[in-house]
């Protein structure tokens, strides 16, 4: 079985991705809401947290004595940890009654620095439900998201006065949360250009059950992030092989899933026929999907030389030298170094003699690093190669 393999890895002579970050740094200063100027000792205090502030809006921490009713986990809206730390905002996000049918808070903050017109950024944060809402509501309150808000300028500190206008909407689903666990919200967008403020909250419909009762939703939020994003790959330029090569493709993206145009799913492709090569990868969490496609061709190739990148000096008399292949026509000059620079071999004119020794002692297994400085025989065309071999045993 340990020889099948090792043949399989002999063949993988290179693999070809590229690709971006998907995610920079998070532009949203105190993102877990655990940095604070002083500790809240009443509702209505978001302001007393470092660089958010909203309407009528509540700091819960646990530095907080019980008794303000803003302490973490217990408080006046219910009982919940933090989702990281001590610390999180709640607001209402909805709430009706008959002086005031349709009342609404949010929370805000000033990115570390303004967005960037036709940059992706992908936005995350965690929601949980309060218990609060059902001490005071005679109907539920059926919602269709809780959304973030990005503006030029900052949105009025006013209830209800969501400055949306031409500004970016981002919408995530919280159908399905609940008082128990924190749940996470993930998205993407473009950005236009210029925006530098966030807003959380209720910005869409509100439908109550039953009809004419008082409803209210009241939520904590934790850990939000907006960070600059691309979810591009790349499988390389159509590139040509020599006869009896393979290559493996490779996609490892983060949180990705992946369709080959065999429908095979692992994140990396192993190429031994010519052909146009398709993989698609999904993003679940911001439900984006993109693709790539690859040209493959093949060629005799009698003057390449063919550099393995492992070979097995055991003494079962297979694959027991460094053997290069096409290397007839070619006088070889062979340096192989460790992972320190040190040389541990040395040959002029190599004759794929190498066993994988030093000073007669066999080599521990391991990664190595060669310089090959080939010339032409007839032609005296000069060729360098530099790479990596593995030696096992």
């Amino acid at each position: 079985m340990k020889k099948s393999i090792l043949i399989i890895v002999l063949l993988l002579l290179f693999g070809i991705t590229t690709k971006e970050q998907i995610t920079g740094i998070n532009l949203v200063n105190n993102p877990s809401f655990e940095e604070y100027d002083s500790c809240p000792n009443n509702g209505n205090q978001m302001a007393k947290c470092k660089y958010w502030w909203g309407f009528s809006t509540e700091y819960y921490n646990a530095c907080a004595n019980y008794n303000t009713g803003v302490s973490v986990p217990s408080n006046l809206a219910g009982f919940q940890y933090a989702n990281t730390g001590n610390a999180y905002a709640g607001f209402v996000i909805y709430s009706n009654s008959e002086s005031n049918y349709d009342y609404r808070e949010a929370i805000k903050t000033k990115l570390k620095s303004t967005l960037v017109a036709d940059k992706r950024y992908c936005n995350q944060l965690y929601v949980t439900l309060a218990e609060f809402q059902s001490y005071f509501s005679t109907s539920f309150s059926f919602l269709d998201s809780i959304g973030m808000l990005f503006t030029i300028y900052s949105v009025p500190d006013v209830d209800n006065a969501f400055y949306i206008g031409n500004n970016i909407k981002i919408l995530n689903s919280i159908y399905n949360i609940d008082t128990v666990s924190w749940f996470k919200m993930s998205n993407s967008f473009i950005a236009k250009g210029g925006e530098q403020y966030l807003t959380i909250g209720n910005f869409d419909n509100v439908i109550n059950y039953p009809s004419g009762g008082i409803g209210m939703a009241y939520v904590y939020v934790d850990d939000v992030s907006v960070c600059e994003c691309s979810f591009k790959f790349s499988l390389s330029n159509d590139t040509t092989l020599c006869n009896g090569e393979i290559l493996q493709l490779n996609v490892s993206m983060p949180n990705a899933t992946y369709t080959w145009q065999d429908g095979s799913h692992d994140s990396t492709y192993t190429v031994t026929h010519a052909g146009t090569y398709y993989v698609s990868a999904y993003f679940a969490d911001y439900n984006i999907t993109t693709y790539d496609t690859i040209n493959i061709m093949y060629k005799d190739c009698e003057d390449t030389l063919v550099i393995p990148n492992i070979f097995t000096p055991n003494g079962d008399n297979y694959n027991d030298y460094f053997v290069i292949k096409n290397s007839n026509n070619w006088n070889i000059n062979l340096q192989v170094f460790n992972r320190w620079g040190n040389e541990v071999y040395k040959a002029d004119n190599y004759q794929n003699n190498w066993d994988g020794k030093y000073k007669g002692n066999p080599l521990s297994d391991g990664t190595y690093f060669y310089i090959i400085k080939a010339k032409g025989k007839d032609s005296g065309k000069e060729k360098e190669y530099k790479g990596s071999l593995m030696i096992m045993r």
